[in-house]
């Protein structure tokens, strides 16, 4: 995750990661770190308005020689003229409380969560496909799901030498955690006006 000094992971919803490079939140150090990343993980987890923002997933081929698969957790579901769905070497999992709209095809999965935690729901599918390293992008709504549930072992934040303080400015999580949740630094590498923090977070 990338965010602002003031904690922003945005000026707005929806804004794409080409607008937030073009004013200088993140740049192309950022970039490579995140391809860095993608090249050790077997899935990524995002919200449905993350990839609205983007239109279409990163490409990076992992450890295994393929591409992540991606998990869109949604409760409205996805355009079908997203350039998302012609992704074809994209496995897609769709996770939603009920079904939802969405361009069905054969490398699309969709998971029911019914009024079950739909992080939690994730999680379970993801452990028995076998994945082992797996990215949560956000955004603020859905990592604010995963820490709430205890989910997240580790925090990979990259700080941008920028404050947002915008009125729709979405937050690296949102609002509404029952309880705060402490973390311990791992390391920390500054390249140029950015830093790249590891945290690993403490379990409840």
């Amino acid at each position: 995750m990338a965010a602002s000094l003031d904690g922003k992971i945005a000026a707005h919803t929806l804004e794409s990661d080409s607008a937030r490079r073009d004013y200088g939140f993140t740049n192309e150090d950022d970039k490579a770190y995140v391809r860095q990343q993608l090249e050790t993980a077997d899935a990524v987890i995002t919200g449905a308005n993350s990839l609205r923002a983007s239109g279409a997933t990163w490409q990076v081929r992992n450890h295994r020689g393929r591409f992540a698969t991606w998990v869109v957790m949604t409760t409205k579901g996805i355009s079908a003229d997203l350039p998302f769905w012609n992704q074809n070497q994209v496995e897609r999992w769709i996770v939603a409380p009920t079904s939802v709209p969405m361009h069905s095809n054969e490398n699309t999965r969709a998971i029911i969560c019914g009024e079950t935690d739909p992080a939690r729901v994730a999680y379970v599918a993801l452990v028995a496909a076998g994945y082992e390293r797996v990215l949560l992008f956000g955004g603020g709504q859905i990592n604010r799901l995963f820490y709430q549930s205890d989910l997240v072992d580790e925090l990979r934040l990259t700080i941008c030498p920028i404050i947002i303080a915008g009125n729709d400015a979405p937050d690296f999580v949102d609002r509404g955690l029952p309880s705060p949740k402490h973390l311990t630094l791992l390391s920390s590498q500054p390249s140029k006006d950015l830093v790249f923090l590891t945290y690993k977070v403490q379990k409840t």
